[in-house]
């Protein structure tokens, strides 16, 4: 059967994420090369072929492609506030991340078989609790993450920020929950702004991510391709 992982296309390679895998685990490619345009192309394919994603699968991928992207535009542009020490991501760790992406694949891939084959109760052995993905949350985030990432096939290089700009992911990270905190609802495209430069762009949308996953924020989106909604989740709903 042929692989339904998103296809990629980098020097010297050209196939499914699959694949991609195996080779870095394998130290046969590096992973730094690959282009984030083809990277936006395969994951925006993978999200319009799939009615809805497993959650797991696009949580991971998210990670994975965030920090590419953060990476890419720090090697790019040396303006990019330095990354603390502890959340310094080597090209190691990289690899790291890319085969946490192959266990959570084959679990998707194993949950979805079970599914298929009637099984509709699991059993969840001991361990932390995961608050499971809420509605159409999960897709609505990748469908956004993937015009972050088109920002970067739109803007030459040397235009992803802007002269005189230092991002922070920590700092990005206490703005907008302040403003979650102050406000009832905030848009995605209001916490962008006008024209944003692909090093904020990424910068908003990894701290976004680490808020949602964290359980401090709720996304909803009134309907399909509409913008997607951030409110401050309550501490009761969060701990439900």
């Amino acid at each position: 059967m042929e692989s339904q992982a998103p296809r990629v296309s980098v020097e010297g390679f050209d196939g499914p994420l699959d694949l991609l895998l195996e080779l870095v685990e394998e130290k046969k490619l590096d992973i730094l090369t690959v282009r984030l345009g083809d990277l936006a192309d395969a994951y925006l394919a993978r999200v319009r072929a799939m009615s809805a994603l497993p959650a797991d699968e696009v949580s991971a991928f998210l990670a994975l492609a965030s920090r590419l992207v953060l990476l890419k535009a720090r090697s790019l542009l040396p303006s990019l506030e330095p990354l603390r020490e502890e959340d310094a991501e080597s090209e190691e760790e990289l690899r790291a991340r890319l085969l946490e992406y192959a266990v959570v694949r084959e679990r998707a891939s194993a949950l979805g078989a079970r599914l298929r084959a009637g099984e509709r109760a699991f059993h969840r052995e001991g361990g932390t609790v995961e608050l499971p993905p809420r509605g159409g949350e999960v897709d609505a985030l990748a469908l956004a993450f993937g015009r972050v990432l088109a920002l970067a096939t739109r803007q030459r290089e040397e235009e992803i920020v802007a002269p005189g700009e230092r991002y922070s992911v920590e700092q990005r990270t206490a703005e907008i929950e302040a403003l979650v905190a102050s406000q009832e609802r905030v848009s995605f495209a209001t916490l962008l702004g006008d024209g944003p430069t692909v090093g904020f762009a990424v910068v908003t949308f990894i701290a976004l991510l680490d808020l949602y996953r964290r359980g401090v924020i709720d996304l909803t989106q009134d309907e399909l391709f509409a913008d997607i909604v951030i409110t401050r989740r309550e501490a009761a709903s969060a701990q439900t």
